[in-house]
């Protein structure tokens, strides 16, 4: 009995040094084992912190600010938020035995950022994207269940015309054992926009997309020009694929 007492006694002690203690200044010795995450501007513990500029792979994620603490008793979760010029999110990322799991991941993404991946060169479009997952499981780098949604919201032209486009919705399902589908609609009275977001569980990603400007909207039509495939019925086809 008196064993357990001393043994939860330093557990409680670990825990307390590892609260209170700062992270900077014990950094530099464990930076290797959380690669290819790298932090800059640290404040607070590893538990209770902060960073001014966290990178990944070498990619700019911003700043950041987490609380550390056990799920289970084997699992932890890092409740942590992201800020940076083009993205606000928070989220629960709770690491299991045998799978990464993150919950409640909300926030808001600009729409530049997914406009660069996108060839648009008729114009300039705005908006942002608000993010609202319930649940993310990854098992072995594969995603195994993706719930919530991503909509676009605020959408418009701002150049050459000024034109609102509405709002486009990514609902995302796990209902087939074998891929994850996120089913895209619209709600615009200029633009209808439908399609898939299809992510294979053997490594392999498509999205599959149909832009149709309603009849006389001869702007939105200039501006989708670029995008994808003509449609010989008017407007654009979007058909992308690739590896995860």
């Amino acid at each position: 009995m008196k064993l357990i007492k001393l043994l939860l006694f330093i557990i409680v002690l670990l825990g307390l040094a590892a609260f209170f203690t700062p992270l900077d200044l014990y950094y530099d010795k464990i930076k290797r084992n959380i690669r290819p995450i790298q932090l800059e501007g640290i404040g607070g513990s590893i538990i209770k912190g902060s960073a001014e500029q966290v990178k990944y792979l070498g990619m700019d994620l911003g700043q950041a600010n987490w609380l550390m603490y056990p799920s289970s008793y084997n699992a932890a979760t890092l409740e942590v938020k992201l800020k940076n010029k083009d993205y606000d999110i928070k989220a629960k990322y709770i690491k299991k035995p045998k799978s990464d799991v993150v919950k409640d991941l909300k926030g808001t993404l600009d729409w530049q950022f997914i406009a660069n991946k996108i060839n648009f060169s008729r114009g300039k479009i705005s908006g942002y994207v608000e993010l609202d997952f319930d649940l993310l499981e990854i098992k072995k780098r594969v995603p195994h269940i993706i719930s919530g949604r991503a909509t676009i919201k605020d959408l418009r032209i701002i150049k050459p015309v000024q034109k609102e486009l509405g709002e486009i919705e990514v609902v995302f399902t796990s209902d087939n054992p074998q891929i994850i589908v996120g089913q895209v609609n619209s709600t615009s009275n200029v633009l209808n926009v439908s399609g898939a977001i299809y992510i294979h569980k053997n490594h392999r990603w498509e999205i599959k997309l149909t832009l149709i400007p309603s009849p006389g909207e001869y702007e939105v039509e200039y501006a989708l020009q670029g995008i994808g495939d003509r449609r010989r019925a008017g407007g654009r086809t979007l058909n992308l694929a690739g590896f995860y």
